[in-house]
């Protein structure tokens, strides 16, 4: 990011907005490009799903795109390039998101068209049981036909047993053969309330004139009751788990993971400037042993995850046939206690934070940058001033540091093992 650039985003241009619905609005103006990134966020994904209903929210943004009383299926993308515009969505275990780019004498058009959509969609029967079909393929190809998603999502269920979290975003085949339409629209109306959404805008725009459009198209849209909290946490793990699947497959696949801390604890930052020189490039330790020294894999990857609620750190390991996955294990375990032992070096400590702030600089580049950074800072970290801090909270984790937080949740009572064979294999 140039010093200009770092010089006017900065939190003192944020103009920040609250209608009386609920309706939080992030507006950053930036006349260089003639160009505007508009942003919905609400705050649900399938953490806030139950067992019946797993999968919704993604199926949900499915449906976003699919009829409205006012515009019919497809109209939002038809209406969208023709005013020389795109879009695009998605949902994560803690959020959804609703994505646009376009030049800026459609703006009116696309608020007319994201607020008519936040209250408006009509779930028409036919369409609903066709977009049903769509996900339940998208399940068996993304995740049943797929040997590491299959594994991950094996391991996942496995070491996360009480919290949400327990299912991934796709939810299981059997609740989206079953998903309720009565029940679908309830979920709906409850988490796609403007009290539970959050509008980012950044761009080439004026920050009053939006916001008199924004009230002019949102503020009739009642707020709903705050949807229930989630309160269930997951219980501390008592010993080692592993998860074995047997299946036809060229190559074998393994993964362990150990319980992590949220996004918001401190100890977040100093796993996340671990996982670097454990984890990233060819350079990282295990890919000098697991890859060039021993040629037990072709590829190694992970790391933990930006969530509300404590959640995993990963390490996937791509094997070569034939690999013995207890000695992957086995050098996995090893690299883990020097660490522990011995903590990181000065030089992997820094270049871990180099490659923490060209990221995180990288990303704020463009406008979409910009706004998608500042609302999953608002959902994930609670505000989107956290964005303006969090380099600090990185260069506050101290190499010395990294070797307590290594032996706080790496170590055999918080571990889940997943190895999955080729059928015939050992």
């Amino acid at each position: 990011m140039t010093a200009s650039l770092q010089a006017s985003f900065t939190r003192e241009n944020i103009k920040v907005f609250q209608l009386d619905n609920g309706l939080k609005v992030i507006l950053y103006e930036d006349h260089k490009i003639p160009s505007i990134s508009y942003y919905t966020f609400f705050r649900v994904g399938s953490r806030n799903e139950r067992p019946g209903l797993t999968g919704v929210s993604h199926f949900i943004e499915h449906m976003m795109f699919n009829g409205t009383k006012k515009y019919g299926p497809g109209e939002f993308d038809r209406l969208m390039e023709f005013y020389g515009g795109a879009n695009n969505a998605y949902t994560s275990d803690d959020l959804t998101a609703y994505t646009n780019w376009f030049p800026p004498h459609a703006l009116e058009k696309i608020i007319e068209l994201e607020a008519d959509r936040m209250q408006g969609l009509i779930f028409d029967p036919e369409v609903f049981e066709s977009e049903r079909g769509v996900v339940a393929s998208e399940r068996r190809m993304a995740v049943e036909n797929n040997n590491e998603a299959l594994l991950y999502e094996n391991v996942r269920a496995t070491a996360i047993m009480a919290h949400p979290y327990h299912w991934d975003v796709i939810g299981w085949m059997s609740d989206i053969l079953n998903w309720r339409r009565d029940e679908v629209i309830q979920y709906y109306r409850t988490y796609y309330a403007p009290n539970n959404a959050v509008l980012v805008v950044v761009g080439d725009f004026d920050s009053q004139k939006t916001l008199e459009l924004i009230k002019k198209y949102y503020s009739s849209i009642p707020a709903q009751t705050p949807p229930p909290p989630v309160t269930t946490a997951e219980p501390p793990q008592m010993g080692r788990k592993e998860v074995m699947i047997n299946k036809e497959a060229q190559t074998p696949s393994f993964l362990v993971v150990y319980h992590a801390p949220r996004c918001q604890d401190p100890d977040f930052f100093a796993l996340s400037i671990l996982e670097k020189p454990l984890l990233q490039g060819e350079s990282s330790r295990l890919y000098r042993r697991l890859v060039r020294d021993e040629q037990l894999a072709i590829s190694v990857y992970g790391g933990i995850e930006e969530k509300i609620d404590p959640f995993l750190f990963t390490i996937s390991v791509k094997p070569r046939p034939g690999a013995d996955l207890d000695r992957i294990e086995k050098i996995i375990d090893e690299e883990l206690d020097k660490i522990i032992k011995e903590g990181i070096t000065e030089q992997e400590y820094q270049k871990a934070l180099n490659i923490i702030r060209s990221d995180f600089y990288f990303g704020l580049e463009s406008n979409a940058g910009k706004a998608n950074l500042l609302g999953a800072s608002e959902i994930l970290f609670g505000s989107y001033e956290n964005l303006f801090t969090i380099i600090d909270r990185y260069a506050q984790v101290k190499p010395e540091d990294i070797p307590a937080v290594a032996k706080k949740y790496f170590h055999e009572l918080n571990k889940t093992v997943g190895k999955l064979i080729p059928r015939g294999g050992n």
